[in-house]
């Protein structure tokens, strides 16, 4: 399908009445919608996100947050195996639900060598946090994960101590939420964090109407301005901001972190349809590999001495 037709379909769709509830009745109705695919890349990244922060301290017994958990906790449960000692999820919207949590777990547990290996942890401690009792509902099985669902909730005003936390995290999500929120959620996330504590995002930088329309490059959204871009956003499940990796990257230092590790994909293709790409004027300053970066992944810390 083209992309424009989707964007047709999505903003009818966000224009109905009560679509919050009208959604949630879909999934009460029709059972969860596994995705193999998109389940093992979360696995993978949430692992790879593990390993950035155990190359710089252990895990054994931090405290997690998780900005955006959506509808299943893949990464959070990761975590936990890790040995964090408690893992926050959060959300705007409650969207785990007994059947997407279900979800995750099975998908974790056709992942358990992968798993074990990559967290070098014991079969039998992986077995039995997956040994999930169906009747339980969902607090009850998270807390058996030693993971807490703060859902609704605003991840830039979170009612948290002060320096409570030890590491904070997100995976796509970052590239959905506009910069002045995610500005307001760094200087949140430098509040909760304790002197030394870790904040590593990784974000999907490239044209998600390409998901659908292959026939679109994965930077065709840099051509248009953000007047005209704006009304592909009218459902505000389909917002994207398009920053690029540098402007990531400054708003962790503005808001007072230490970058101490950041990578960027940078896609052939993508660079090759830069090349005849009318790109708006917005981002004409920045350089060809910056715009073709599809993904982000950083890793910043709380200065443990506030005046380094």
């Amino acid at each position: 399908m083209r992309w424009q037709w989707k964007c047709l379909i999505d903003t009818a769709k966000g224009l109905l009445p009560y679509e919050h509830q009208l959604r949630k009745a879909k999934y009460q109705l029709f059972s969860y919608q596994e995705d193999p695919g998109r389940d093992h890349w979360t696995i993978q990244e949430g692992l790879d996100q593990i390993d950035w922060i155990r190359s710089v301290r252990s895990l054994e017994s931090l405290s997690v947050l998780e900005v955006g958990s959506g509808w299943q906790p893949i990464i959070p449960v990761l975590f936990s195996l890790a040995g964090a000692g408690r893992v926050l999820m959060t959300d705007r919207v409650r969207l785990c639900t007994p059947a997407s949590l279900h979800a995750a777990l099975r998908s974790l547990t056709k992942h358990k060598s992968l798993i074990v290996e990559r967290l070098r942890v014991r079969e039998k401690t992986f077995d039995e946090s997956m040994s999930c009792d169906a009747s339980l509902d969902v607090d009850e099985a998270l807390q058996r994960l030693r993971l807490k669902y703060l859902a609704p909730c605003d991840c830039q005003h979170l009612d948290l101590p002060a320096e409570s936390l030890d590491v904070i995290v997100s995976r796509a999500v970052l590239e959905h939420i506009p910069p002045p929120v995610i500005d307001n959620i760094f200087s949140e996330s430098f509040r909760l964090l304790k002197p030394g504590g870790l904040v590593c995002h990784f974000v999907d930088n490239s044209d998600h109407w390409e998901f659908r329309d292959k026939g679109i490059s994965r930077v065709n959204f840099l051509k248009f301005s953000d007047s005209a871009f704006r009304w592909t956003c009218l459902n505000k499940q389909n917002y994207q901001n398009r920053l690029r990796h540098p402007e990531y990257r400054e708003m962790l230092l503005k808001a007072g972190f230490r970058v101490i590790r950041e990578e960027r994909k940078i896609d052939s293709r993508a660079l090759t349809a830069i090349e005849n790409l009318p790109v708006d004027q917005r981002f004409r300053s920045f350089a060809n590999e910056d715009l073709a970066a599809i993904d982000s992944s950083l890793l910043a810390a709380k200065p443990s001495n506030l005046r380094e």
